[in-house]
């Protein structure tokens, strides 16, 4: 301790030496950081007198980090922007009766449908499209129940991460901001020219403008991250049949049935192309019949 307070002496004369001339404020502020030195240097010098490591405190060091760091990480994801996008082909067999479960699934997964649409087709068949809005912490319990409810013929999900480009433009709100704040105070304090105030307010109003732009596109990217999208299309059939996987028989039979087909339409397709030819037939038979016979009468005349 002595040889401390002998330390502290002797810097504070060299300072009181080197200072002179110089305001007392500056003084003050160099003598603080040293004092506040010597004190950082003294609790250093007694924390690592009283640290006696070990094997257990190595343990539960180990196990401190390993906890902050699984608490940062949930922090990370819980902070993350994820839009979500995905589009569900369903198939049912009575669609009156997904039409009215779906509603009813939606609602207790905290969601909502933003568009729905019916349509009937050969035979009084039903099909129909509907885009559901749920929150994220539901959206895979609720991709569980929708799937539920039919055969699942596709499913394709999108996860686009925008939580960059959330925090730049929360960023870059808070800066307009701040730059919005100056130009009102310089507006304030100024008493020039009329030309000089009016090319303050329009940048004030640009500025303005752009935050308002910015907040916009902010509150689109919160509602499309807290909010996945999913797209729904149903069809009804009544006796539908998964597919299942080919045998060499079933391949045989498709081959066969395919090449049948493909005859079929290649006749119905030439069949077509006649009738299509024959009306231009008759309109240039005319014209071909008369050249023929005038260039006939011509020959006999010049072999007389």
């Amino acid at each position: 301790m002595n040889m401390e307070h002998f330390r502290n002496g002797l810097l504070l004369i060299l300072l009181s030496i080197a200072g002179c001339g110089q305001q007392s404020s500056q003084f003050s502020t160099k003598l603080d950081l040293v004092s506040e030195q010597a004190v950082q240097e003294r609790t250093a010098a007694a924390f690592s007198v009283a640290q006696t490591p070990n094997r257990s405190s190595e343990i539960d060091e180990a196990d401190s980090g390993a906890l902050e760091d699984d608490q940062t990480s949930k922090v990370a994801k819980s902070n993350r922007r994820i839009v979500y996008n995905t589009h569900l082909s369903l198939v049912v067999k009575e669609y009156a009766i997904f039409e009215s479960e779906l509603p009813d699934l939606v609602d207790q997964h905290g969601g909502f449908i933003s568009n729905s649409e019916t349509n009937r087709r050969y035979n009084n068949r039903q099909s129909g499209l509907w885009v559901a809005r749920i929150p994220v912490a539901n959206y895979v319990d609720f991709l569980q129940g929708v799937t539920g409810l039919g055969f699942a013929e596709s499913r394709t999900e999108d996860a686009q991460d925008v939580t960059a480009e959330f925090v730049d433009v929360e960023a870059r709100i808070r800066n307009n901001k701040k730059l919005e704040e100056r130009i009102i105070t310089m507006l304030e304090e100024r008493t020039g020219k009329l030309s000089d105030v009016l090319e303050i307010e329009r940048e004030l109003s640009r500025v303005r403008e752009e935050v308002e732009r910015m907040e916009g596109r902010l509150r689109v990217l919160a509602d499309r991250s807290s909010l996945a999208t999913i797209t729904i299309k149903c069809r009804e059939e009544k006796e539908y049949v998964p597919p299942a996987s080919p045998t060499f028989s079933s391949r045989i039979q498709m081959s066969w049935s395919e090449s049948i087909n493909a005859m079929k339409q290649t006749g119905e397709n030439i069949a077509i192309a006649a009738i299509a030819v024959l009306p231009w037939l008759f309109v240039f038979a005319v014209p071909i019949l008369v050249s023929v016979a005038v260039g006939r009468r011509i020959l006999r005349k010049r072999s007389k």
